[in-house]
Formats: C-alpha cells, structure tokens, sequence
C-alpha cells in the first residue's frame, strides 16, 4: 500500500468506505433519515424527562426491586462493569486497531470514537448536574435535590461504546450479513442486561436507564451520520482547506446527485 495515502487521513480503501455509505441523492435521503432518527430519539428522552418528573414517579417509586439474593451480588458485579469506561474503552481500543489492519486506517476511526465519547460523556454530566436525581438507595425519585441519577451514564455507555464498536466493524471492516446481526443483536442484549443489573443493584431508577439508552442511541446515531457526511480528509493539503472541505460536506446545498463529495 502507498504510504502517502495514509498521510493525515484516510487511506483510498477506508475513504471508499466512506463514500459506499453515503446515498445516492445525500442529504436528500439516509442523511437526513439519520439526522432525523437522531431527533426522534433526543425528542423521546425530552418528553420522558418531562414524564419522569411528573407522573412515572410514582412508577419510579413502585418499580423500585427488592435487593438480589446476597449470592447474585458477584455476578452482577461483573456484569455492571461492562458499563464503565475502564473496561469498555480498551474494547472499542482494540476493534480500532482490528479496523487498522483490515483496511489501513485507524485516524479516522480514531477520531470518531474519541469524539463521539467525549461528546456523550459531556452531555451526561451536563444533564446529570442539571436534572440533579436522587438515587434509589433514598427511596425518593425526586429531582433537582442535588442527586446524580438521570440519565444513567452506564446504560448510555453501554448504547455508544459498544454500539460504535459495532458500527466500525460493520462500516470499515466490512463484515458479513449474519456478523452484522450479531453485533446490532449483541448491543441490544448488553443494553437489556445492563438495565435489569442497575434495577436489581439499586444504581438508578427505571427511567433513568431509559434515558441512558435513549442518550447513548441519540449520539450513536449522531455519530454514524456526521460520518457518513463528511468525507475523507487530507491535511496535506492544511488545516484550513480541511476545515473548508467539512463544512462543505456538511451544508445540504452541496450535496446532492451532482455535488457529492
């Protein structure tokens, strides 16, 4: 493989990736069909706020599990941290570097996942100050008393981690149909088990676990979207035409039949 190809961004196989995703018509149909999917989510998780607050805090309240059987606290001990970064980070680690050497490329993919992290990670902690829920251990599902509760930081890190994990391997590395369904169908059971594991742990309420899926599903969607837009970078060329080249890719008006990047 020429190694100029891999100067500051993707190489030739890893930006043909990038285009194979794209529509034919762009933003006309699976960009904005994943734009608004990840409105709809971030709309649910608005009106569930609203609901949690008001009348699904009785459910809150009723929905609250006895403790688990002293024997079960082990094996959920296990299972919950795959919900913390410490554990799932070096996981979506090593598929970057499965991804490097199927296809060449780790910036980009590199990048997506930092991003993506960071920007989950920021709006949690944001939502959590803000929102302020106690935790289970009081029995009052109350909000803005100064609790960290809503939204559940591990069911949404569950969501993204993995969920962008299995994105990669579906985007770059190009696996099978059966893979394919494999890895959505892994993803969703890691999100069902780690919110059954918090219920019977007594970390959040109900609604709080919605809301983690609904905020990680929100920026996985996001995430996989913004990468389908915009197209392979090349610094080569500086900071500056690369920063030009992104907010071309990202204006509608630039993409279409004929203007696709």
């Amino acid at each position: 493989m020429d190694s100029r190809r891999r100067d500051g961004g993707l190489d030739e196989r890893a930006s043909q990736a990038v285009l194979d995703f794209d529509g034919d018509d762009g933003w006309t149909s699976e960009t904005s069909s994943g734009l608004a999917l990840a409105g709809f989510l971030w709309g649910v998780f608005v009106a569930l706020t609203i609901l949690a607050i008001g009348p699904l805090a009785r459910f809150d309240a009723a929905f609250n599990l006895a403790p688990p059987p002293p024997a079960w606290l082990p094996v959920l001990h296990v299972v919950d941290r795959m919900g913390q970064r410490a554990v799932c980070l070096p996981i979506l680690g090593m598929v970057i570097y499965y991804v490097y050497r199927r296809c060449g490329a780790w910036l980009r993919p590199a990048v997506l996942c930092l991003a993506s992290v960071f920007v989950l990670n920021f709006v949690v902690g944001v939502l959590k100050l803000a929102l302020g829920r106690e935790s289970p251990h009081t029995g009052d599902p109350a909000f803005f008393v100064g609790g960290l509760a809503y939204p559940s930081g591990h069911t949404s890190n569950v969501i993204l981690v993995y969920g962008i994990a299995a994105y990669l391997l579906m985007h770059y590395g190009r696996v099978g149909r059966r893979a394919r369904i494999a890895l959505c169908s892994g993803v969703t059971f890691l999100g069902v088990l780690m919110t059954f594991t918090s219920l019977l742990e007594h970390w959040h309420w109900f609604t709080d676990l919605l809301a983690g899926l609904l905020v990680g599903g929100a920026v996985l969607q996001m995430t996989a979207t913004i990468d389908k837009v915009v197209p392979a970078i090349d610094l080569r060329m500086g900071w500056r035409q690369a920063v030009r080249d992104v907010v071309a890719a990202l204006d509608p008006r630039s993409r279409g039949p004929a203007g696709r990047v």
